[in-house]
């Protein structure tokens, strides 16, 4: 292998890395692209991509080769999974700007970038907590009582709970939501069988921490913006998350009873 050909394998693979960090963390395919581009321009290469639900391809090929022979470097990567980490995608973006204007040298743009592969902004148990705070907060917009605050926060607690058990656990994502949805449900219809009065504040609340919002946004814009593949991939996964929402819920509603107040 010459010299420049392993500097362009390094090259995309390094770019894969970013690549997958980014669609993973929640970026869209346009931001996936433009920040990808904007490195490999800065890199001295010229990259083509092609980015779809599950997988990732890209070809790197120097700006200018001195060779007779074209050189290129294509790299193919599953994206192991979809989560939301803006923290991550906006690390990449300041530091794509910054290695484009000649403020951070290459060692030094790979260094931070391995760093931030591994970074988790707040510990999970921190995460669980705000997220039940603010689907709690929602029972309040709907006019619920400060016992419905309190009976949201605990069952998306224990839905997020039980969602994430799932999840590490290598269970189907769509069955995490379920599961998910299932759990939040039945703590507030478990307090409905117990007496409690007003609580459809709290019902109305309880799941609207499993809302997929970044898959449906993200699908969304790449569909406007020509990713068709990729968008309605998107739009797809995130009706699905939605539908299993809805079966927790109503299964819950029919193993407590359920007769809606006129």
């Amino acid at each position: 292998m010459t010299q420049l050909s392993s500097s362009l394998q390094k090259t995309a693979e390094l770019l894969a890395n970013i690549g997958i960090m980014l669609i993973s963390n929640g970026a869209n395919t346009t931001r996936t692209v433009r920040n990808l581009e904007r490195i490999a321009q800065a890199f001295g290469c010229r990259i083509n991509q092609f980015v779809s639900h599950s997988s990732l391809i890209l070809t790197v090929e120097p700006l200018h080769s001195a060779q007779s022979e074209p050189q290129h470097y294509t790299v193919v990567r599953n994206i192991p999974h979809y989560g939301v980490n803006f923290s991550i995608i906006s690390k990449i973006s300041v530091l794509s700007w910054e290695l484009t204007e000649g403020k951070i040298s290459r060692p030094h743009f790979e260094e931070v970038i391995g760093r931030t592969a591994h970074t988790m902004p707040y510990p999970e148990w921190f995460q669980f907590v705000f997220v039940s705070l603010a689907t709690a907060a929602l029972s309040k917009i709907f006019n619920g009582n400060y016992f419905e605050f309190a009976v949201t926060f605990a069952a998306a607690l224990l839905g997020v709970f039980g969602r994430s058990w799932f999840l590490k656990r290598h269970y189907n994502v769509y069955m995490s939501w379920f599961i998910g949805a299932l759990i939040s449900t039945s703590v507030v219809n478990l307090c409905r069988h117990f007496g409690m009065d007003h609580y459809q504040s709290a019902l109305n609340a309880c799941v609207l921490w499993l809302i997929p919002g970044v898959p449906l946004i993200n699908g969304f814009l790449d569909i406007l913006e020509g990713h068709i593949v990729s968008g309605w991939a998107k739009v797809a996964m995130g009706g699905m998350l939605v539908f299993m929402i809805a079966v927790g819920f109503y299964l819950s509603l029919f193993l407590f009873g359920y007769a809606p107040t006129l």
